[in-house]
């Protein structure tokens, strides 16, 4: 058989099926129109897709007529005033209403913010050491830091504590001057300050005044056993008045 390599045989037998030329050329055919169905599956589905996930409002829905937007007459209007500092002085926020608005009521009056000093400057351990020598239950030094911590909560100022000679200071931080004196005597509080309080003091228990202080400074002394209202008030009087205790 001539050109042999030119014809396609079947594999049992020697059958001459096609031209083996005809057989490649509907082969590449073949080839063909399977890339083209899945070309056109392919189309198909992102086609689907589209329609499954297109809103429900673009299918067969119809159309819906625009409403009229809706005017507002009147809106508050609110002041503030631009400093934030005199936003606090006045704690006000002013809030004017058109003619249109209806009434509101009236908001309640602003409240009075009370200003506290949060962070009491703390007493040295050299203090706290000794008033547990001279005390060893610590109660006098739990009245001592009463005392303490209300004159920094009430006198509008700074109230520091320090210690010599047996003696705490009790000063007016902003002027630096001593505005009274604290110890310990006969088991009780002792608190010296100047005698032009005496009058406020007397329906206390006054006693003697420490030797040492008292040959500096004129000065009249009480004894306490907790926190007194008189003292703790006379106490702030003293450190508002401070330069003008006598000499």
């Amino acid at each position: 058989m001539k050109n042999a390599q030119n014809y396609l045989y079947a594999k049992d037998a020697e059958t001459l099926q096609v031209p083996y030329a005809d057989y490649t050329a509907l082969m590449k055919k073949v080839e063909e129109a399977q890339c083209l169905q899945q070309v056109k599956a392919t189309v198909l589905a992102d086609l689907q897709k589209f329609v499954e996930d297109a809103p429900v409002a673009t299918r067969n829905t119809p159309p819906v007529a625009p409403v009229a937007p809706v005017e507002l007459k009147a809106e508050p209007k609110m002041t503030v005033s631009a400093d934030p500092v005199e936003a606090l002085k006045t704690e006000k926020i002013s809030v004017e209403f058109t003619s249109e608005t209806p009434e509101v009521p009236k908001a309640a009056e602003p409240v009075m913010i009370r200003t506290e000093i949060s962070d009491v400057p703390p007493v040295k351990k050299d203090i706290i050491g000794h008033f547990n020598k001279l005390d060893e239950s610590g109660r006098l030094l739990n009245v001592f830091k009463q005392y303490y911590t209300c004159l920094n909560e009430n006198c509008g100022g700074t109230v520091r504590v320090t210690m010599k000679d047996g003696f705490c200071s009790l000063w007016n931080y902003d002027e630096w001057e001593e505005f009274a004196f604290v110890d310990i005597f006969e088991n009780l509080l002792r608190i010296t300050i100047d005698p032009r309080y005496t009058e406020a003091l007397k329906s206390l228990n006054l006693c003697e005044a420490p030797r040492l202080i008292s040959s500096r400074r004129n000065v009249v002394s009480v004894q306490v056993d907790g926190l007194n209202n008189i003292v703790l008030e006379t106490l702030a009087k003293a450190f508002a008045e401070v330069g003008m205790q006598i000499k």
